[in-house]
């Protein structure tokens, strides 16, 4: 038997980025061809190089996923599989009308369509880690999690294959996807009636707060709330250090430092990264996670790729 490949939670992530890239930039590309730019326009041959470094990327990521058969998830896919009907029910010219009055119904389409998938991409960090779990459990039960995420079943799901912290992190990481899960006695639930009463585990309520810059450079993290201010005070303390850091780094360009100022520039160093470790430790960040599979002769076509052309983002005003 051929050795199990194993699949981890950032490269699901690192996929999807570079999957929605790929359509985007095929989007762009095709959207200019249909409107008169001819092949060698440097605009299309910036927009062909992009494509080729994208794929070189994406590709290695795409083969050794499509070599397993791999539950993958999308929350709310059922919600897309209705708009995306709606959608192709008209001609590419109408979307191109719409995308370009930016008003109409089926403007009004594209613009639902694209708030859940800019939903989901801004998730995927959780997303990653949700079909990780789910791939841990046995295959009828993976599917009818991946059901539960992605349509709000209300059938409840044997989760008795995750240990106790796993079973936390799956319901907590739902609670970040807004589907609210309850787990007792190994039994995963969205009816919170059937746990009344009784000991069960839960989201435990949390903050979405951003660092850095808002882009792709920008960090995410998960707050409880019974942590906020001393995570506040952290970031604080944080932005004060860092802006001393720079005060003598412009120091040390200018005209250098003396050994004091030295020692000092040395400690605001030291300080600093025990800020920036103690800002991963309030927001509990959890390690990496993988599951081992065995690889399949002939996985599905849809093993490990998005059956759903969830589309391009929604282009800027």
């Amino acid at each position: 038997m051929e050795a199990p490949i194993v699949i981890t939670n950032s490269e699901l992530a690192d996929y999807t980025v570079l999957y929605r890239k790929h359509k985007e930039t095929v989007f762009r590309r095709d959207f200019l061809a249909r409107h008169g730019t001819g092949k060698d326009d440097p605009a299309t041959s910036a927009l062909n190089t992009q494509l080729s470094d994208i794929e070189s990327k994406l590709k290695p990521i795409e083969e050794r996923i499509r070599q397993v058969d791999l539950v993958m998830v999308v929350p709310r896919r059922a919600d897309l599989i209705a708009i995306n009907a709606e959608i192709n029910q008209h001609s590419r010219e109408a979307l191109d009308t719409a995308l370009k009055s930016r008003a109409g119904p089926v403007f009004e389409l594209l613009k639902k369509r694209a708030e859940i998938t800019k939903q989901n991409y801004e998730r995927r960090e959780e997303i990653a880690r949700v079909t990780i779990l789910l791939n841990m459990l046995p295959r009828a039960e993976a599917e009818s999690l991946r059901t539960l995420v992605e349509s709000n079943s209300m059938n409840d799901v044997t989760v008795a294959s995750l240990g106790a912290e796993q079973q936390q992190e799956l319901v907590t990481l739902l609670g970040r996807l807004n589907v609210m899960a309850y787990v007792s006695n190994n039994l995963l639930t969205l009816d919170k009636k059937k746990v009344d009463g009784r000991e069960c585990v839960t989201w435990p309520g949390e903050v979405s707060v951003s660092v850095g810059n808002s882009g792709s450079a920008g960090m995410n993290f998960w707050i409880g709330k019974n942590k906020l201010k001393e995570w506040e005070e952290n970031e604080k303390h944080l932005t004060e250090v860092g802006r001393k850091i720079q005060m003598k780094l412009a120091q040390s360009q200018a005209g250098g430092l003396d050994d004091a100022g030295q020692k000092e520039f040395e400690s605001l160093q030291q300080i600093y990264l025990e800020l920036r470790g103690r800002r991963y430790s309030i927001a509990d960040t959890k390690p990496a996670l993988a599951v081992s599979l065995q690889k399949v002769e002939k996985p599905p076509t849809h093993a490990g790729v998005p059956t759903i052309d969830l589309g391009p983002s929604m282009p800027a005003n």
